[in-house]
């Protein structure tokens, strides 16, 4: 999913549910640059592989980016790590649906 979302200026919210994470390895700057993203959706047990998965500044300039508990976005939170449901098991920028 390297650069696949990057630089969508007036997006506002992605809807990711149905999407299978389970083979998802490359995520640098998938949502670089797409500073009106606010939400990106997914189903309730999306999560990433355990291993494999690399990504620099996954979420690159996601200024107004806000994940479903709250987590607002930080320069210092950027990487894949974040790209994960918020809320119990950590911060993250995705929000699940039906939360």
């Amino acid at each position: 999913m390297q650069h696949t979302f990057n630089s969508c200026k007036g997006l506002t919210e992605i809807d990711l549910s149905g999407l299978d994470p389970s083979s998802l390895e490359g995520l640098a700057y998938t949502f670089g640059g797409c500073g009106s993203l606010v939400t990106i959706w997914v189903d309730a047990d999306w999560a990433l592989p355990s291993s494999g998965v690399s990504g620099f500044q996954t979420f690159y300039q996601c200024v107004s980016l806000v994940g479903g508990a709250g987590t607002a976005y930080a320069s210092s939170r950027a990487g894949y790590q974040y790209m994960r449901i918020d809320g119990a098991g950590g911060a993250g920028y995705l929000t699940a649906k039906g939360s």
